[in-house]
């Protein structure tokens, strides 16, 4: 039977997991009538009102931002000799996107090599010093040592005893200073080392460079302009790497958790379904609107910019609601109807809200009830009064 079908496809609706959205209930539409004509008999197939449980979604709004963004600014103090790209491009990571004026760090560079050069010989130097001291005072201490034995033997006076004795710890003294002066000369070498890093590193950041694969979205800096450390050069925005930056009321936050995926539409794309990710949900309520930020993921589509408006569809129960099909429904201008069937077979048009559709059927909001009969393909000849009979 045309009942039968009409359930079973009211079913196969409810299996695909039609969405059903919040909606704010206005006032009940009431039913329109005309003159009956008693006399008309139709054969048409009718189906019976039921209601449909069906998933209940809190529609939240956000704006799709960029999962990385930076400002690439300037680390050191130079004019601005070449600008590498415009608005728009695309780069990839180690790109050059700035080149600053890097005369005078070039200079600090070859003298931070030169003092490095200096400092090697240095040691070199203070090495050499220091076997000449190790010879001296190993000698010395040959001798003060035989010179002992021979006080003791009483083959030198305690004088000469005591030159040699001076003579050994002048030694021993020159031997600790010509370690020390080594150890000096190694310092030298590892201050000159980061003198020259530094150097390095300041030559180095004279060439700005992509620090990830971007589109460049702001030029902030032209040739000839002055950039001081800290001074914003170029904005950047990773490639595909998109995310909807939405807040979701306290009443709703225990609802969701991070990993899991809903249904998002973004009007610019027809509303067409894209599937987002819990990625971050901030666990803190901002105290003025009672409210959570929570980022969704978005997969990696060319056509998506930061900026668009999105809506990100979460399931929050279930509710019942009146599916009918769409050729059951019957547009006048901004007034929609549906032919109902009462129990002697009289159709009577009734005025109906709609609501959303859902692929061939239409939500109703109000003007319906479960168990009403209503006329599923109302041709011409169905009017207000008619007999409906099966055909």
């Amino acid at each position: 039977m045309k009942t039968k079908k009409y359930l079973q496809q009211l079913k196969m609706v409810a299996a695909a997991g039609v969405i059903i959205l919040i909606s704010g209930c206005g006032e009940e539409i009431p039913p329109g009538t005309t003159p009956l004509n008693p006399s008309a008999v139709v054969k048409t197939a009718t189906s019976i009102i039921e209601i449909v449980q069906q998933p209940k979604i809190y529609e939240a709004s956000g704006t799709i931002q960029p999962r990385t963004a930076a400002t690439v600014s300037a680390k050191v103090m130079g004019e601005i000799r070449q600008v590498m790209v415009q608005e728009g491009d695309k780069v990839a990571a180690g790109d050059i996107l700035i080149v600053l004026d890097d005369s005078r760090l070039s200079a600090q560079l070859r003298q931070a090599k030169a003092a490095l050069a200096e400092a090697k010989q240095g040691v070199r130097a203070a090495q050499a010093g220091l076997e000449s001291a190790q010879a001296s005072s190993t000698l010395s201490g040959k001798t003060f040592r035989r010179y002992e034995m021979l006080l003791e033997n009483e083959s030198v006076s305690l004088q000469e005893f005591d030159e040699m004795k001076a003579r050994y710890d002048q030694a021993a003294g020159a031997l600790a200073q010509a370690k020390s002066m080594r150890e000096a000369s190694y310092n030298r070498v590892e201050q000159a080392k980061a003198a020259l890093l530094a150097a390095k590193t300041a030559f180095n950041d004279t060439t700005v460079t992509a620090p990830f694969d971007a589109t460049v979205t702001g030029k902030l800096k032209d040739k000839g302009d002055l950039a001081a450390p800290g001074t914003p050069l170029i904005r950047l925005e990773a490639i595909g790497s998109f995310e909807i930056q939405m807040v979701l009321p306290e009443s709703h936050i225990h609802q969701v958790n991070i990993g899991d995926r809903l249904s998002v539409r973004i009007p610019s794309f027809q509303n067409e379904a894209l599937a987002g990710e819990i990625k971050t949900i901030n666990p803190a309520a901002d105290p003025s609107i009672r409210s959570f930020q929570v980022n969704v993921s978005l997969p990696d589509l060319p056509a998506i910019r930061a900026g668009m408006y999105a809506r990100v569809l979460i399931p929050i129960g279930e509710t019942g609601m009146i599916l009918v099909p769409e050729t059951a429904v019957i547009h006048h201008g901004q007034l929609s109807g549906i032919f109902l069937v009462d129990a002697d077979s009289i159709a009577h048009f009734r005025l109906i809200r709609p609501g959303r559709p859902f692929g061939n059927f239409l939500e109703v909001l109000s003007g319906l009830k479960s168990g009403d009969r209503f006329v599923s393909h109302p041709g011409q000849n169905v009017v207000d009064g008619v007999k409906v009979e099966k055909p």
